[in-house]
């Protein structure tokens, strides 16, 4: 595999067995999915929402901010990351808090200056030591420490910038960095000064990247392209599509065994429906009137589930 160097600036389900049926089965309410952990997740006005997947039910953990850019959570689910517009009338900074989940209490905060006053969010690396900014129009990847620090600012691989209409990211858990740039997907070494090919994948649709998630072991990604979502070994083999319809779909994020994924169906607008399938490989069809069997649609009440934003699976 080829090593390009990068351009740095001193300084992110139990199976299912029901048949397959024109209107997929759910739990009742108060009933779970047979599933392990929690989602974290947006919807609306409803803020940042729980639902623990044993019991299926929801509670709302942050009120909805419309100063909101973005957020993460740790993987052991304790610490919450979200930054918004500066509170204090300082335009030209976004302010990043870090609380604790149990009690809401701030960890830490800083302002960051991101280039012509840009909304920003952050990623927490797997140590919760580091905060990897997604590209703007005008940045790259900026890596940051808790203090707000610039640790690395990954501008530019070759002659291409790294920036918002070309790149997502995903932290591996050694602290490196899997990132796409056009047709490409590379793995950054944990200095963040050069950068490993792991695939191509010009022929697959068109040349937008929506999602790209990374399994907690770092064994599985999962990307959206073309409007649906696909999965391949962190080393680029075995790649294949899991997701069809006839709308579009989203990957979202891995269960903490790896051996789910969180998907959102029907994708329009920036909305969706949240489902889980098998990250086993296969290709499932989630197209809500003739899904297959093992597609776990989720639901709120009698109501399928809808999210917007941001989803993490813990």
């Amino acid at each position: 595999m080829k090593n390009i160097l990068l351009f740095i600036t001193c300084i992110a389900l139990c199976c299912a067995s029901c048949s397959k049926k024109n209107t997929p089965a759910h739990p009742g309410e108060g009933q779970g999915y047979n599933l392990s952990g929690s989602l974290y997740f947006d919807w609306a006005t409803d803020g940042i929402l729980k639902m623990d997947l044993r019991t299926g039910e929801s509670v709302s953990i942050l009120a909805s901010d419309v100063r909101r850019n973005g957020w993460d959570i740790s993987r052991d689910a304790k610490q919450l990351l979200y930054a918004t517009a500066s509170p204090d009338h300082d335009y030209d900074a976004n302010q990043y808090t870090n609380i604790r989940v149990s009690d809401l209490d701030v960890v830490y905060q800083f302002k960051y200056y991101p280039t012509e006053r840009e909304d920003s969010y952050g990623l927490l690396s797997p140590d919760e030591t580091m905060i990897a900014v997604e590209p703007t129009f005008d940045d790259g990847i900026i890596i940051l420490n808790q203090q707000g620090d610039v640790l690395a600012n990954l501008d530019e691989l070759g002659e291409t910038k790294l920036r918002i209409n070309v790149t997502r990211h995903a932290w591996m858990p050694d602290n490196s960095l899997l990132f796409t740039i056009g047709d490409h997907i590379y793995l950054s070494n944990t200095a963040f000064t050069a950068a490993t090919l792991i695939k191509t994948v010009d022929n697959i649709g068109y040349r937008a990247w929506d999602a790209l998630v990374v399994s907690p072991d770092g064994k599985k990604v999962a990307f959206t392209r073309g409007g649906h979502v696909w999965m391949m070994n962190s080393d680029g083999r075995n790649l294949a599509q899991i997701t069809g319809s006839d709308l579009h779909e989203k990957a979202c994020t891995f269960s903490p065994d790896g051996n789910y994924l969180l998907i959102g169906t029907e994708y329009v607008n920036n909305s969706w429906y949240l489902a889980v399938i098998p990250a086993d490989g296969r290709q499932y069809n989630v197209g809500d009137e003739d899904a297959d069997g093992r597609v776990i649609f989720l639901y709120d009440g009698n109501i399928r589930q809808k999210g917007d934003g941001f989803a993490y699976w813990r």
